[in-house]
């Protein structure tokens, strides 16, 4: 009589063990990572808001004819639309991240309508070669990121680079205010210096590369597929325990703004939308 023996052996709990250590230090490590992320930030540091609400040169870049027509301009556009552009400079950043101090300034001044949240910021930093524009929850779908990174690779940056500061900004300025009247259909008064004057795109000052977007999308998946397979989705539920229990970033020197021309700002809710620039 022939005895049969098995054939299919189990596989060692022990290294079992070792792989799913491995595995869960290194999800650890990344949740290490996130914690760091996730901490509550200094309050951002802003300058108060300007007695004309809208141009504020703390660099000392716009020439009087280009403070008057963005004065003039913004006012005829908020009257309309209830809309308002505001051009900021500063002198430095103070060590800050460009996209906090632009979102604080949006926030804190309360730029836009307080119901519509259609307020957008030009912000030009010339000494650390920086710009960013930050737009208002209710002009994202007109100012996308990209339209507002086409504006300042073709009507800003290339004067930028050349130290034309003022020329880039008021390009810049009328390449947005004329996207917000056309959205809603107002014309505004007539100038002889209206028409905004593009440039020739700068070939290195072009958005994230989509390989590097479609990079970062997988590998967040795959950190949420290991996540789920090796922890339970413990960092995932971590995170989105953070999130909601954190409070929002907060702006720091809000001061009170005049009440010149053309309203006061009451709105600012944004998220981040707009676009980043350097050279």
């Amino acid at each position: 009589m022939i005895k049969r023996f098995p054939t299919v052996f189990k596989k060692s709990k022990g290294k079992k063990n070792i792989k799913k250590y491995i595995y869960g230090g290194s999800l650890l490590s990344l949740l290490l990572l996130f914690l760091f992320l996730a901490l509550p930030s200094p309050a951002v540091e802003i300058p108060s808001p300007p007695a004309d609400l809208y141009v504020l040169d703390q660099a000392a870049v716009m020439s009087n004819e280009t403070r008057s027509l963005i004065l003039g301009t913004s006012q005829d556009l908020a009257r309309q639309t209830k809309a308002q552009v505001v051009v900021v400079t500063l002198k430095t950043l103070n060590d800050q991240v460009l996209e906090e101090v632009s979102l604080a300034i949006l926030r804190g001044w309360g730029i836009g309508d307080k119901e519509l949240n259609n307020g957008v910021l030009i912000l030009l930093i010339p000494s650390e070669h920086k710009s960013r524009i930050e737009v208002g929850y209710g002009l994202e779908g007109v100012l996308t990121d990209g339209k507002t990174g086409r504006i300042q690779d073709e009507y800003m940056l290339p004067y930028y680079k050349q130290e034309q500061y003022d020329l880039g900004l008021r390009n810049g300025y009328l390449a947005i205010v004329q996207e917000v009247a056309q959205e809603y259909n107002v014309a505004l008064a007539p100038s002889q210096d209206y028409r905004a004057t593009p440039a020739e795109p700068s070939p290195g000052s072009r958005g994230t590369p989509a390989w590097l977007k479609i990079f970062g999308i997988f590998a967040v998946l795959l950190l949420l597929w290991l996540d789920h397979r090796y922890l339970n989705g413990f960092i995932l539920g971590f995170i989105l325990g953070s999130v909601f229990r954190g409070g929002g970033r907060g702006g720091g020197g809000f001061g009170g703004g005049g009440s010149g021309g053309g309203g006061s700002f009451g709105g600012g809710s944004g998220g981040g939308g707009g676009s980043s620039r350097g050279w």
